[in-house]
């Protein structure tokens, strides 16, 4: 029996692990935050790529809205509001001191800019007397001041983006400043609002601060107009200096200060889309207008008025289609564009425009 039993093989104990139940949790959440961050990145992908929100397109008319022609550029109306140059209180809607529209061709990637004088004569939705274009922002926010450019213009308007001058000033310092010839010297004094714009005619380096003075100056003989004309000026060069080789590391500190300072309802593609099209700022495919139009205080307040045919050369200048008031048709013309672009910088002076009227 002794034999027998030491001739059998001793079986091995089994040990009885311990289940360690922290590991466990740890690899429970891991996996929780995983398929959390999955889905909620398929879900951006979704509403951002391929089902992006559609902003509401602003027109004068239904017509003007559905029309496919006129929809196959983007048009975005460009805000700028200047808190350091308003009166209003903090609490108060600000009037804009910049309205741009912004229209590209994705798929020719031409881009046009009309500069839009913030004195120009519109009537706003909903009310009867004139009122400067600049007062759409402030009554009825970005949803106004679309309708108001469609109204005016007679083209749809997409999307539209509300920068102040603070993001403004961020941007050009980022970028390294920016480049530009002053036509003249440029002196105001504003000790109430501790202002002193003091830039010299010549070459310039402009550093965000001195940039942000040259775009708003406004103390000269052509006022409003002359600083559409510099912010026309300003925004060329600072496109050429933003999309240069060295600033493309730059993207996403350029990106986050836009996120912080603007305000849109642009989406991502379109974002990609203009981004593909701004690339080319600069070359021929790029045209720059200011709304034509003249002087008129004769109804005691200083406007820039601008009738339909001023409007619609202006439109014809930059390659836009739009549509004609009188008869809701788009003219062939309209829509042929130059081969060679234009920068339309008007008027010279008031006395210019008195000779003329002679």
């Amino acid at each position: 029996m002794e034999e027998q039993t030491n001739g059998q093989q001793e079986q091995p104990r089994r040990v009885k692990r311990k289940l360690r139940w922290g590991r466990l949790l740890c690899f429970l959440l891991l996996i929780g935050l995983f398929g959390t961050g999955l889905f909620w990145c398929s879900v951006w992908i979704y509403d951002n790529l391929i089902n992006p929100p559609q902003a509401q397109i602003a027109a004068a008319d239904d017509s003007i809205r559905q029309n496919e022609k006129l929809n196959e550029r983007i048009n975005v109306l460009l805000l700028g509001i200047d808190d350091g140059d308003s009166e209003a209180a903090e609490s108060e809607p600000k009037r804009t001191d910049a309205v741009i529209l912004l229209s590209f061709d994705p798929q020719q990637n031409k881009v046009a800019v009309l500069s839009i004088p913030r004195d120009t004569r519109v009537v706003l939705p909903g009310h009867k007397d004139p009122d400067k274009i600049n007062a759409a922002y402030a009554y009825g926010g970005a949803v106004m001041a679309k309708q108001t450019v469609a109204n005016l213009l007679r083209v749809p308007i997409h999307y539209y983006c509300l920068a102040d001058w603070r993001g403004f000033i961020d941007i050009v310092n980022l970028i390294g400043g920016v480049d530009i010839y002053v036509d003249k010297d440029m002196y105001y004094e504003d000790p109430y609002a501790d202002l002193v714009i003091d830039i010299k005619q010549g070459y310039q380096h402009m550093d965000g601060e001195t940039a942000g003075k040259y775009v708003r100056f406004r103390k000269d003989e052509l006022g409003d107009i002359g600083r559409v004309q510099r912010q026309q000026k300003f925004l060329k060069a600072a496109a050429e200096q933003m999309f240069s080789v060295q600033n493309m590391t730059k993207v996403s500190s350029l990106l986050a200060t836009l996120d912080k300072y603007i305000q849109t309802d642009l989406n991502t593609v379109t974002m990609l889309k203009a981004a593909n099209s701004f690339k080319l700022f600069g070359d021929d495919k790029v045209r720059i207008c200011m709304l034509y139009g003249k002087f008129d205080d004769s109804s005691g307040v200083s406007y820039w008025a601008a009738d339909q045919d001023s409007v619609n050369k202006s439109l014809e200048e930059l390659g836009i289609p739009y549509v004609k008031e009188d008869a809701d048709v788009q003219s062939e013309d309209q829509v042929a564009a130059e081969e060679t672009p234009v920068e339309h910088l008007q008027p010279l002076d008031r006395d210019q425009l008195d000779k003329e009227k002679q």
